[in-house]
């Protein structure tokens, strides 16, 4: 039985896919199950089609920065208790216009609330699929996954990006049913995944270049490359580590929060002389 129950469902392993197209029985939904049949682990499959939630637009209140409710009324409480509540993920996004599904941003943008279930989450595996269709247009669609699992504290176990667009063609890749079973086989094992390329601290491939040096674009640590074209990490980032370190990104919000109402008056002075400039244009 690979969906919700109680009873013997309740002991085995909850794992929650978070299939992001739109399309029925797609590549991302069709591959999220896949790899949940190959799963040895007893355990149940959730799925939840994120591009049909309702996500509403981060106002920047600061209201959860401050432990307060999201005044959005909306599907995000439902999301995050979902996440809280899971052992393991597949996440899924399609390709579009050279990055994942833009929901994944949607939820990004209102991401101080993983702060919420960040202790929930921390630690528990997941893997990353990014389905697309052209030769090499897949762009920078993978960072945003990874972002997604990052910032929810969650360990990489595997990250796969599969050329396939048309409805089940994934399921037809050469070699994928052997892929299928390694990366189910990835979920619950123990230790990390190893960096083979990319950011030695994270394994992120997308970086800034500097004049001697690269920075990763998510976790901002700095390396190089040596003479054979291998990465040397030069120094950390610093945005993730332990779930306390995670956790400080809170403190240091509400900090400014704090610094904002105290110089107040002078920011709003300072702004003020803008307020009449330009024209909006409304639909």
């Amino acid at each position: 039985m690979k969906e919700g129950g109680t009873g013997l469902d309740a002991q085995k392993k909850k794992v929650l896919g978070l299939v992001g197209s739109p399309r029925r029985l797609g590549n991302c939904e069709v591959m999220v199950k896949e790899i949940s049949n190959n799963i040895k682990e007893e355990h149940t499959l959730g799925l939840i089609r994120i591009p049909s939630l309702n996500i509403r637009p981060c106002t920047a209140c600061y209201g959860c920065v401050m432990d307060k409710p999201c005044p959005k009324t909306d599907d995000m409480a439902f999301l995050l208790d979902n996440l809280a509540g899971a052992d393991a993920f597949i996440i899924a996004s399609p390709v579009y216009f050279l990055g994942a599904h833009s929901i994944f941003k949607q939820v990004l943008d209102r991401g101080f609330l993983l702060y919420t279930i960040l202790p929930r989450t921390y630690g528990k595996p997941c893997i990353l699929l990014n389905l697309y269709g052209m030769d090499d247009r897949l762009g920078a669609a993978p960072h945003t996954l990874m972002t997604f699992a990052s910032f929810l504290g969650l360990q990489i176990k595997a990250q796969e990006n599969i050329k396939a667009a048309l409805p089940g063609e994934a399921l037809l890749v050469n070699g994928m049913a052997s892929r299928t079973k390694a990366m189910a086989e990835s979920l619950f094992s123990p230790g990390k995944a190893p960096h083979n390329h990319g950011c030695p601290f994270c394994g992120c491939d997308i970086a800034r270049f500097g004049k001697k040096e690269f920075t990763c674009t998510l976790c901002h640590g700095t390396f190089r490359l040596d003479g054979k074209g291998n990465t040397e990490g030069l120094k950390e980032g610093g945005i993730f580590g332990t779930l306390e370190h995670m956790l400080l990104h809170k403190t240091w919000l509400a900090g400014m929060k704090d610094e904002f109402l105290t110089r107040k008056r002078e920011l709003i002075k300072m702004t003020l002389p803008y307020k009449d400039t330009g024209e909006w244009l409304e639909p």
